[in-house]
């Protein structure tokens, strides 16, 4: 039986929902095996960790590695996604300190720790592991058209942009449809989805080549699965982001897809200058992206309405259903039943 890990979460002056949206993932379902966050500006600013990304209730902010030491970790988990995965600079020195404590490292950069000839001496001079979650499998090729035949129904989540939550409506839609009584599995195709779930691949840092074929081994190695709901990365239309996107929906042959929306977000993140298009215009590019490969209708628009009142985020809601004609719902705020119903009679489980 594996042991236990006890994570002490790295967010170093970075904490907050989308600055640090790992840490905040891995805390929101994995609350019992995070022991404390490690942030020196978060500890001296006071605040308890739930008021400042809503959950980590009771989870303490500690000011160092020697602090964190207190709680029993047992590894140093990276607890950001900065854009292009860069390690920042500042953080050499804890990573070492929390090596040479014994700590085991895990990462989702694509700044490959165990790479670093630092990193990787400290680390074997204390026998520790440093997991860089990025790194793909050695079994990704292209694509092969094999779950074209396959009984297994599969749901893709895309976005109309990055960091808005297409992973946690995918670990929420399959946790809804299991409690129905479904087959699913979600699939996790990031580093943060990996580190929950316990398995995937992070296709960003898969060759372009084998993007589509990283997408179709995730299914066919779940073949067995009756339903799989797979976490999207990116936007068909994102500025740097785009093939990944394109790549894991022609690879994953998803039966049907679901959308997910930030309304209050108008321009691409880090890239202010592209404006988001208008849902509609969106999902219809979506649809017709599919339709030569493995036509998937949208069925649904997965919200994610963080700092708006719950006024705003019910006429949001209303808004978004009149536009499109499809069902909406921000899953964390209003629950996911309209999503997992959709998903039901799309897939023709009812």
């Amino acid at each position: 039986m594996a042991k236990k890990r006890r994570m002490m979460i790295l967010t170093e002056g970075q904490l907050g929902v989308f600055s640090s949206k790992t840490a905040t993932s891995v805390i929101r379902y994995c609350p019992d095996e995070t022991v404390c966050v490690l942030d020196s500006k978060a500890a001296k600013a006071g605040k308890p960790l739930e008021e400042v990304i809503g959950v980590g209730q009771g989870v303490p902010i500690v000011k160092s590695v020697a602090e964190g030491l207190k709680h029993k970790p047992t590894q140093l988990l990276i607890g950001i996604a900065p854009v292009g995965g860069k390690l920042p600079q500042a953080w050499r020195k804890i990573i070492l300190d929390a090596i040479k404590a014994g700590l085991d490292i895990v990462s989702g950069l694509h700044h490959i720790l165990g790479e670093d000839p630092e990193f990787a001496a400290a680390a074997k001079k204390k026998k520790v592991t440093i997991a860089d979650l990025r790194l793909p499998p050695p079994d990704v090729g292209v694509a092969l058209d094999r779950l074209r035949a396959l009984p297994q129904k599969r749901i893709a989540l895309v976005g109309s942009d990055c960091n808005m939550g297409k992973m946690v409506t995918a670990i929420e839609l399959d946790r809804g449809l299991r409690a129905k009584g479904h087959d699913s599995e979600f699939v996790a195709t990031g580093q943060t989805g990996i580190m929950i779930a316990g398995s995937g691949i992070a296709t960003d840092h898969v060759l372009s080549d084998y993007v589509n074929g990283a997408a179709e081994l995730l299914c066919w190695q779940r073949r067995k699965r009756k339903i799989l709901v797979i976490e999207g990365q990116g936007s068909v239309y994102h500025p740097a982001y785009s093939g990944v996107t394109v790549g894991m929906l022609h690879g994953s042959m998803p039966h049907a897809i679901m959308f997910q929306h930030a309304p209050a977000r108008k321009n691409i993140s880090h890239y202010e200058q592209f404006p988001i298009p208008p849902l509609t215009e969106a999902i219809k590019l979506v649809e017709d992206l599919v339709k030569p490969i493995f036509p998937a209708p949208v069925i649904a628009v997965s919200l994610n309405t963080v700092g708006m009142t719950p006024a705003e985020a019910d006429a949001a809601m209303k808004r978004i259903e009149d536009e499109t004609g499809l069902p909406a719902q921000d899953p964390i705020r209003h629950g996911s039943d309209k999503l997992v119903a959709a998903a039901e009679k799309a897939l023709g489980l009812k």
